[in-house]
């Protein structure tokens, strides 16, 4: 199969994303319309709605939710003979990119804590993804490092002040 014939069934596959997520959307009774965003690593759905906060849901269960299912169609519907699909992130007004500032401040704000009490600071558990927002905004910090401990659903970062790592 040629490179052509697999990018318009892996294009076919998110299209059909899309249909989902969109009749999903109006069996909640929202009218709502999804844009294919394609990134560099990533295909972004992206809902435009007037009431995104529906979408969402609380604390993100609503949309992380959506987000899991249209992952599952994505990876069952690709092509078996080309290239894997690439991640499908599901987005309502931003929500992801609010979430991720939020985090990444969260980081920011508990490394100070560390590096002023010169003592580890545990955050509360959370999953791999959120996880991986505080660990790459903290990558480059001369004053604290960060490691992932526990199991499950129990696992938790802990930021570290370098002054108490020696």
């Amino acid at each position: 199969m040629s490179d052509t014939q697999t990018s318009a069934d892996t294009s076919a596959v998110y299209e059909e994303a899309r249909e989902v997520l969109e009749d999903i959307l109006e069996r909640m009774g929202l009218d709502a319309s999804v844009e294919i965003l394609q990134e560099d690593d990533r295909i972004r759905l992206d809902i435009d709605c007037d009431r995104p906060d529906r979408i969402v849901g609380r604390r993100g269960q609503v949309i992380d939710a959506l987000q899991h299912l249209i992952g599952k169609i994505v990876f069952q519907k690709r092509p078996s003979d080309g290239p894997p699909p690439r991640p499908v992130v599901v987005d309502a007004d931003g929500y992801r990119e609010k979430y991720a500032s939020k985090l990444r401040s969260l980081g920011e704000r508990m490394a100070k804590k560390a590096v002023d009490s010169g003592r580890t600071v545990p955050l509360d558990p959370m999953n791999a993804y959120d996880r991986r927002i505080i660990h790459m905004a903290l990558a480059d910090s001369a004053d604290v490092t960060t490691r992932s401990e526990g199991e499950g659903d129990d696992r938790h970062l802990l930021i570290v002040p370098v002054s108490a790592e020696a």
